[in-house]
């Protein structure tokens, strides 16, 4: 490459796109053809109907005044490639010694250039840094004129170069004739003299290299000009590096970090993203490229993930781009080479586990290898996913932990008219119309505030406590967008208040709209889950604002298309489940017959608790009015009988205390009874004598009852419903 930088001036077809760079910068040219990436032949880089970068005429006619375009660039080139002589034959020389084994097997491909490829970089960069020391030593002359005063030396040299220069246009001149003539006749001379005396044939050979050496500049000096030509046709046009066309490397072609990094580098240089790579590092599914940015923003990557992949030959969506967080300029580049969830475990079988709501549930494993896990206790979840998706597996897997639970109760709800069937006998309700779902909906409102009343009168502090005997209630919406409005209604309320009450919803879709799944629902779910074949907006509306240029991409995998084609189906990206990192998961897959077989067995060993009396009662509703199951009427898919789970009975002797105590306790003023005072009633109305020992019985008897307490800075109080609930007392009538 050159050192200086020369704009060409060229009429029509020939004008020149930029000036030359010095730099060892890429340089890129317009984009209309970046697959070539062989050698440019002058044929192709000729026009058709006009004259080519080389300045010859296309008919063959005599140059005429219309081409003095054509000419100045002749003589542009003749003059340059001639004064550039010395500097081309010296960067030949330099080739040949240092860098010619790099060229084994002809090819920038195999192991030999992955094996140099950094100590080629290397050398190139110190051959453009040494080019350009040359250029300025030749130049120091011109560019000293303010050090003249101080360095007679430089007076001296520029003196001679302008003496030379004048000397050249007026050699008549007698004082400079005597003078410069003199010393350039001396000069050449001395040196023809030592060449004659080393052979007689040296001064015709040193003669005939010479032209050879001026004719090759030429060659270089019109090459490396046509290479920033915009040609018409396009022949030759894409982005070039120290003058040569940039080639992509597949990443199947590298075999250590360097050459990884090279490659990642390529690629994105020709999608003029211009990274510094900083680490690789190999995976069982392919490469990790970490690069930093020069300019720009993580987002140009992102942008560019699609032409990737072809850039590096790797499967669709096989180019994962993920930001970091703390170094914004700092981008991770995952390129998928093979299956990276062939050894994906299978689903745990829950039916050995005395499991609870708040037990984390295994979803399925994400790309980096982290096992996916989380808990749905008063947690909302969103699910989206076009069809063939593989939403249907990820909310199997949700209602398998679910069922699993002792202290969680399921309702399956679909307008669309299919819902969860293999799992039917681990759900209380089924319905599978729009008005059922609606009246479902509205029941299951109707029990969160419910609850919300109850909180207090049963000692559960600011949530409710979910257990086998108060279960949570976990509503599973499928199919969102084909509910009735007020069944929309009712579930956007839902949202608002269900959480502390332990009434929490699934909802999934697959055709999920605008103006029927906005803000009112994503905004207010923890668990977000996208699956293939969504749309910006969709991945916008569960991930934030310009999710895609994070890395949130679910719409780049494609849903199975049949059996036969199962393409991306159950590959989600998921947000609150632990560290929400733009990286898909494949969800673990569970067959319908599997799934049907753990639901009997969840059944059958009582883990489908009913709800409770206290919260029907509040809520004004009734076992036959909730537990409704539209699917009843396919024999063949009749669910196990739902086993309630009744509470241990309260003993005797604790049953009379309570009765004994119950009129003091309804006419107590506050909800928290403090433990003295209990003691005081029960000795008074059970005959015992007060003191310490009647407070320890009247604990015992209360505990055995199931009676919570809490301590508070007074000491140990209960709640005043609990004792009253106990012995069938109206709450209602009571408060």
């Amino acid at each position: 490459m050159s050192a200086d930088a020369v704009e060409i001036t060229l009429r029509g077809s020939e004008r020149a796109s930029q000036p030359v760079s010095p730099a060892k910068s890429i340089k890129n040219t317009p984009e209309t053809d970046k697959a070539s990436a062989g050698p440019i032949s002058d044929e192709k880089a000729v026009p058709a109907g006009g004259s080519g970068s080389t300045g010859r005429a296309s008919t063959g006619r005599p140059l005429s005044p219309g081409d003095a375009g054509a000419l100045r660039y002749a003589v542009s080139i003749l003059s340059h490639g001639a004064a550039r002589t010395p500097l081309h034959v010296w960067e030949r020389a330099w080739d040949w010694l240092k860098v010619a084994h790099l060229r084994e097997g002809g090819t920038h491909r195999g192991p030999v250039a992955e094996r140099h490829a950094a100590t080629y970089t290397a050398l190139q960069q110190d051959r453009a840094r040494r080019a350009g020391a040359v250029a300025k030593v030749a130049a120091w002359p011109w560019t000293t004129r303010a050090k003249v005063g101080k360095m007679p030396v430089a007076l001296v040299a520029w003196g001679v170069s302008a003496g030379e220069g004048v000397y050249a246009a007026q050699p008549a001149n007698p004082l400079l004739d005597a003078v410069l003539g003199g010393l350039n006749d001396l000069v050449t001379d001395a040196a023809a003299a030592v060449v004659h005396l080393a052979s007689p044939a040296a001064l015709p050979a040193a003669g005939l290299a010479g032209l050879a050496a001026v004719g090759g500049s030429i060659r270089r000096e019109h090459d490396r000009r046509r290479a920033l030509l915009v040609v018409r046709d396009g022949a030759d046009i894409g982005v070039r590096e120290g003058g040569e066309l940039l080639a992509a490397v597949p990443i199947a072609d590298c075999s250590t970090p360097n050459a990884a990094m090279e490659a990642v580098r390529r690629a994105l240089a020709i999608e003029r993203v211009n990274v510094r790579p900083l680490s690789a590092t190999a995976t069982p599914w392919g490469w990790e490229v970490v690069v930093q940015m020069r300019k720009g923003q993580p987002g140009d990557i992102t942008r560019v993930a699609a032409d990737l992949e072809t850039l590096l030959d790797v499967r669709e969506a096989g180019v994962l781009v993920t930001p970091h967080r703390d170094r914004r300029a700092r981008v991770t580049l995952r390129v998928v080479e093979s299956d990276p969830w062939a050894d994906m475990p299978a689903v745990p079988d829950y039916a050995g586990q005395g499991r609870a709501v708040r037990d984390p549930i295994w979803l399925g494993q994400r790309l980096d290898g982290a096992q996916i896990r989380t808990a749905f206790a008063s947690k909302h979840s969103l699910i989206l996913a076009a069809s063939g998706g593989g939403k249907s597996i990820l909310l199997r897997l949700i209602a398998d932990g679910l069922g699993a639970a002792a202290d969680v109760h399921l309702w399956d709800l679909d307008p669309s008219g299919v819902g969860q069937a293999p799992q039917a006998a681990v759900m209380g309700r089924v319905a599978l119309d729009p008005v059922d779902c609606e009246n479902a909906l509205t029941d299951a409102v109707a029990i969160a505030v419910a609850r919300t009343r109850l909180l207090r009168k049963l000692g559960m502090g600011d949530s409710w406590q979910a257990s086998p005997e108060r279960p949570a209630l976990a509503v599973i919406v499928d199919e969102y967008p084909r509910l009735t409005p007020a069944g929309r209604e009712a579930a956007v309320s839902l949202l608002r208040i269900g959480r502390k009450a332990a009434v929490f919803l699934i909802f999934a879709s697959q055709d999920a709209k605008k103006d029927t799944l906005g803000d009112s629902i994503a905004g207010q779910v923890a668990f977000r889950a996208a699956g293939p074949g969504l749309q910006d907006w969709q991945a916008d509306l569960l991930f934030g604002a310009g999710a895609r240029a994070r890395g949130w991409d679910p719409g780049r995998y494609q849903p199975a298309t049949s059996a036969d084609s199962p393409n991306d189906a159950g590959t989600f990206y998921v947000a609150g489940a632990g560290e929400d990192m733009a990286l898909p998961m494949r969800v673990g897959y569970m067959p319908g017959a599997v799934a049907q077989t753990r639901a009997e067995r969840y059944a059958v060993l009582g883990r489908c608790p009913l709800l409770d009396a206290e919260t029907l009662t509040a809520a004004g509703l009734d076992a036959a009015s909730v537990y409704v199951r539209t699917d009843d009427g396919d024999a063949a898919a009749a669910p196990v009988p739902l086993a309630p789970v009744e509470p241990e009975p309260v003993p005797a002797e604790a049953l009379a205390l309570l009765e004994a105590i119950a009129d003091d306790v309804q006419a107590w003023p506050g909800e928290w009874v403090p433990a003295a005072e209990l003691a005081t009633m029960a000795a008074s109305r059970m005959g015992w004598e007060p003191g310490r020992v009647a407070e320890m019985r009247t604990a015992g008897l209360l505990d055995a009852a199931g009676i919570p307490s809490r301590r508070r800075s007074t000491g140990v109080v209960r709640p005043r419903a609990a004792l009253l609930t106990a012995v069938g007392r109206d709450l209602i009538a009571t408060t």
